[in-house]
């Protein structure tokens, strides 16, 4: 069993000299501009909560700690089920020279492994930012930090083996069910983004009609004290760290972290090895279906062919087209916030502006997945090479696929804006126009960075990792604040501003798509070409 986790900690964390070099710098400059994100975040909010609020370290660290706590209790349960229930290595490991049981437990040590390297990385940077910016940063709070690090993992872990149980049965329940789940995810989205939109509004009016720094003080001070209370075990773990009330923060984590695990235990023991026959005999009710010749035109085949894809992967199935059908519903939340507090605090006049902003950032979320064009398909990516179609006409045929998706949100987007009010017929023209080349230009510009990246080799359990789609993300974010930003200033600074701010989003989209597709379109045959695969 030794040897065995060895080996999965190596395929997981190890360096692998096979591995693409590119890939690998990629994704290592991603996690940089994001650490560096979160860091200055922590310390901005850190700094101005110091300054505002008689407020004790302890208890504005209790804040932090709950969010980590929270984000490690959402991966560990994603571990256990793909580890111990749905391991992309099954037919693999059922001919090791290992019982069921050690299997189970290798599995569960190695959740409990890289739930401590998340908790180090994740709780480590931000801990000392806090100390720097709460000037606290001593030996004292140094061993607290090593502390937090050692116990942080104890109840995301055992809270995961409980709840691990109950999600891979009610995902196997929908397996079946394709249409069901992606209705689910949507009225999560929507239901979340409603929540997210009641709580914005109430404290909009809030702020309106009340002095905003008294009011967003007396928030904030409510929120630090609610966390900072018996119920939430971030509470006992800043006890620990802050050696305030230490023992009984120590006993309690230890305490519900060894019954919780014991239990989560005992249950995953029983429904763990029935589950894994059961995947090794035939899946969880796939479904199965007849194949026959369609006839139809290479165009439309392939058409077919990448959207059958994208429903096949189930991180694209929820998030891409979950977030382009459910795209027009939280553009009207962001709209209807937007009427309520723009026009109060600011002034009519800012609906163009807000729409443009919101349209751009949903069109940069949906139209980002082309940058995982080729990804996708991973090791069956060889047949588009052996496809009697020129390697340009394929690439562009999927590009419309993803163009067409963000088209339909984006109609039906402007449609319900226009209906209600919040812009008129010549702003709804332009922000049709100017989405319509932004999503031109994010689809070809997602597709280049592909061909120059295209991550084709799976990892140890089948799935590929995709950083092209971040990167997407980052850009499209970019210049969606770029077009926001100038249908907001123009038309409330410049003479005639309503037409400048028409131009100048026309303009930045239409430059942004034009360079994008000359690129492809001059560079694409060759980049295909030299991709192995």
């Amino acid at each position: 069993m030794r040897e065995y986790l060895k080996l999965q900690l190596k395929l997981k964390w190890g360096y692998n000299r096979n591995n693409d070099k590119k890939s690998a710098v990629m994704t290592v400059l991603a996690s940089l501009i994001a650490v560096v994100i979160v860091l200055a975040l922590v310390w901005a909010l850190t700094f101005v909560l110091r300054a505002s609020l008689a407020v004790s370290a302890k208890r504005l660290c209790v804040m932090y700690l709950t969010a980590v706590m929270a984000g490690l209790t959402v991966a560990a349960v994603g571990m256990q089920v793909r580890r111990l229930y749905r391991p992309g290595d099954l037919t693999i490991t059922a001919r090791f020279p290992l019982t069921p049981f050690q299997i189970f437990v290798s599995g569960l040590l190695l959740n409990y492994i890289d739930l401590s390297i998340y908790s180090t990385v994740l709780l480590l940077p931000v801990m000392i930012m806090f100390g720097v910016a709460m000037q606290c940063f001593t030996a004292l709070y140094v061993l607290g930090i090593l502390l937090g690090i050692l116990l942080m993992p104890l109840i995301p872990f055992a809270l995961s083996v409980l709840i691990a149980i109950p999600v891979v049965y009610v995902t196997n329940f929908l397996e079946r069910y394709d249409a069901v789940r992606l209705v689910l995810f949507i009225a999560f989205l929507v239901g979340c983004f409603f929540l997210y939109d009641r709580i914005l509004t109430d404290l909009a009016g809030f702020f309106i009609h009340r002095d905003w720094e008294t009011g967003t003080l007396e928030i904030w001070d409510k929120v630090l004290a609610g966390l900072d209370s018996y119920y939430n075990p971030a509470y006992y773990l800043g006890n620990v760290m802050f050696f305030e009330r230490f023992w009984l923060g120590l006993g309690v984590l230890l305490g519900a972290g060894v019954v919780l695990t014991a239990a989560g235990v005992v249950l995953a023991r029983i429904v763990c090895g029935r589950l894994r026959i059961k995947a090794l005999e035939g899946g969880f009710g796939a479904r199965r279906r007849k194949s026959a010749i369609d006839g139809y035109g290479s165009t439309r085949a392939i058409f077919r062919y990448s959207l059958k894809e994208i429903l096949r992967n189930k991180t694209y199935f929820y998030f891409y087209l979950g977030v382009a059908i459910s795209t027009p519903v939280m553009v009207f939340f962001c709209n209807r916030l937007v009427e309520l507090v723009g026009e109060a605090q600011i002034g009519s006049g800012v609906n163009f502006g807000a729409a443009m902003l919101t349209l751009s950032v949903f069109m940069a979320m949906i139209c980002s997945f082309s940058a995982s064009v080729l990804s996708i398909e991973g090791k069956t990516a060889y047949i588009s090479k052996l496809v009697p179609v020129p390697y340009r006409r394929q690439l562009t045929v999927k590009g419309l696929l993803y163009v067409g998706v963000g088209i339909v949100a984006l109609a039906i987007s402007t449609i319900v804006m226009g209906s209600l009010g919040f812009v008129n017929a010549s702003e709804m023209a332009v922000l049709i126009i100017t989405q319509l080349l932004f999503s031109v230009g994010l689809v070809f510009n997602g597709i280049n960075l592909n061909l120059g990246n295209p991550n084709l080799k799976p990892k140890a359990n089948g799935e590929v990792e995709e950083i092209n789609i971040t990167y997407m993300l980052l850009i499209g974010f970019a210049i969606a604040a770029i077009l926001g930003a100038a249908a907001l200033i123009f038309p409330r600074t410049a003479e005639g501003g309503a037409a400048w701010a028409y131009g100048i989003t026309v303009a930045v989209a239409f430059a942004y798509a034009v360079i994008n597709a000359l690129i492809f379109w001059f560079a694409a045959e060759k980049r295909y070409r030299k991709i192995e695969m």
